[in-house]
């Protein structure tokens, strides 16, 4: 499943034209591990459910690297295009290039250049805007990646985001590290689709549940919307986000 690039300025205003909620602008860089079953717009359902509403924009295409990125003008319209700049801003990098980095800085040293440039690019535009490189999952397509090993894999994943991020001068979303605990303890909720790449419904669900949080923090109320999925699973995961979020400097 490819798409091209979408840029989607998401309008909800008819489900809160009678409450009074605040606005925050979000803008999600990425690929497929950002639009299989829309994180970015489970992210905006979820946020309204809690009282918050996002006015969201999203830029992705299946397969890119920030390199691509930012050679692609309609990723740097996205960036660019709004008088107003952003509050919150993820950015999704392909799924091996951070354990990459990890296992060879010298090797990858353009993953550094690249992750440094596409930040600085929307801190020009959006100078007060919160920043996250998000630490995507290890999974077994692919001989783990071509890590070997999940574990391996996660681990390479989770150093590297975070050498990342420290040059980029940002933050991290550890999404996962949320992946690897509730696969762990609850493996009956699959959060892969059939390529055990790519998220499911519950993966998508459970990446927008710690995005939700970086920006948001706290923990969730009662109300929070399962976007049409299983009750039980989705308090579960949400229970996850929670933890992981709360153990990791936002």
């Amino acid at each position: 499943m490819k798409k091209s690039i979408l840029v989607i300025a998401l309008s909800l205003s008819a489900l809160f034209m009678h409450a009074q909620v605040d606005t925050t602008r979000v803008l999600c860089v990425g690929n497929s591990f950002t639009y299989y079953f829309d994180s970015h717009l489970k992210l905006a359902e979820i946020a309204l459910s809690q009282g918050h509403y996002i006015d969201m924009t999203a830029a992705y295409v299946g397969g890119y690297t920030f390199n691509r990125h930012l050679n692609d003008l309609k990723t740097i319209g996205a960036i660019e295009q709004f008088t107003k700049p952003y509050d919150c801003v993820f950015l999704q990098n392909q799924s091996q290039v951070h354990a990459l980095y990890a296992q060879n800085p010298k090797q990858h040293k353009l993953q550094k250049k690249d992750a440094v440039e596409l930040v600085d690019r929307v801190r020009q535009y959006s100078p007060d805007a919160r920043i996250w490189l998000e630490s995507t999952w290890s999974y077994p397509a692919g001989n783990c990646g071509g890590f070997g090993t999940e574990a391996e894999f996660n681990r390479l994943m989770v150093k590297g985001t975070w050498m990342l991020a420290k040059a980029a001068h940002t933050a991290v979303s550890p999404i996962g590290e949320a992946f690897r605990i509730s696969r762990e303890e609850r493996p009956d909720i699959d959060l892969f689709s059939k390529d055990k790449k790519h998220q499911s419904a519950f993966g998508t669900y459970l990446k927008s549940c710690v995005n939700y949080l970086m920006i948001f923090g706290g923990r969730f109320n009662g109300e929070a919307s399962d976007c049409g999925l299983d009750p039980d699973s989705c308090a579960y995961l949400r229970s996850v986000a929670e933890r992981v979020v709360a153990s990791t400097k936002r």
